[in-house]
């Protein structure tokens, strides 16, 4: 087994191809190799890690026991190597800083778009690299140093990140507009859409926190008829009928103006939210992410 470290990637990617095909000659058509080569390729390799690595039969091929589990580091490697191939491919064409960024959807539907736009038409040579995750999750990558910056609910600003107010949302109720609540043309308190069927976001995001947080205030079970995964769906939902939703204002606009949607302001004072820019407080900014939180901080100064 000590020549398991003479391995090569291009072996390994080649026996998940054959693998996941269940054929040598197609994992060899995805591998672009011959049919020889690629069975010569996977017999040195069961060769030089001392087991058979696939069962060879008239139909086709598929892992032995132990061809699973080696398959399975297999993917793991082949994906570490992807991923340094990508970063060192970035740099080699002139990147010079990255920046990963985690955020809720709250940032990214109404306000990242045009900010990071005009960052990177300034900044061609640092990459942006976004993923979405809920405020709580945005907060504890930041506090592990697995991310640059996030952005995030201010509720759950924390120690070990270095905060800044980054925007302001408002949350609105948004239902049919013949629903019964439409008739209202005055805010309306939180508590008063209890008693009807509601859309909500997925476990764990700030916003359907909120709303557990204020039916539990209120003495109230939250009628929680489907749950989603973004603002979108939730509009949808509740221009089917299926139920009312809290969402940001700038997502239920055009829903509104096209007579989609009614909505409704709420006057509880959590329905205003301070969301804010955070990194961590291990270690000094790059550059890159240095420009970046002063250009997203000026842009939400104006």
């Amino acid at each position: 087994m000590s020549t398991l470290s003479q391995l090569d990637i291009a072996a390994l990617r080649l026996l998940i191809a054959v693998a996941d095909s269940g054929s040598i000659s197609a994992g060899a058509a995805r591998s672009h190799v011959s049919v020889a080569a690629a069975s010569k390729r996977i017999s040195d390799l069961e060769a030089r890690v001392g087991v058979a690595l696939l069962l060879r039969h008239r139909r086709g091929v598929k892992p032995t026991p132990a061809g699973d589990i080696f398959i399975a580091h297999a993917r793991r490697m082949a994906g570490l190597a992807g991923a340094m191939e990508e970063d060192l491919r970035d740099y080699a064409h002139g990147v010079e800083d990255r920046v990963r960024i985690v955020a809720n959807s709250a940032c990214i539907v109404q306000f990242l778009p045009e900010d990071l736009n005009g960052f990177m038409q300034g900044n061609p040579r640092v990459r942006i690299d976004l993923e979405e995750h809920t405020s709580r999750s945005a907060v504890e990558m930041l506090q592990t140093d697995r991310a640059d910056l996030g952005l995030f609910d201010g509720g759950y600003a924390a120690g070990n990140v270095h905060c800044r107010p980054y925007r302001t949302d408002t949350l609105v109720c948004v239902m049919h507009p013949r629903h019964s609540l439409a008739r209202h043309r005055r805010a309306l308190r939180f508590e008063q859409t209890l008693q009807h069927d509601q859309v909500g976001l997925y476990r764990g995001t700030a916003i359907l926190t909120q709303m557990e947080r204020a039916a539990t205030e209120a003495g109230r079970a939250l009628r929680l008829r489907i749950q989603v995964t973004s603002f979108d769906a939730v509009c949808r939902m509740a221009e089917s009928g299926i139920g009312i939703g809290i969402v940001p204002d700038r997502v239920a606009q055009p829903y509104v103006a096209l007579g989609r949607l009614h909505q409704a302001r709420l006057r509880d004072a959590w329905a205003t939210r301070q969301l804010m820019l955070g990194w961590p407080q291990q270690r000094e900014p790059s550059p890159g992410t240095q420009g970046l939180i002063a250009h997203l901080l000026d842009a939400a100064a104006r």
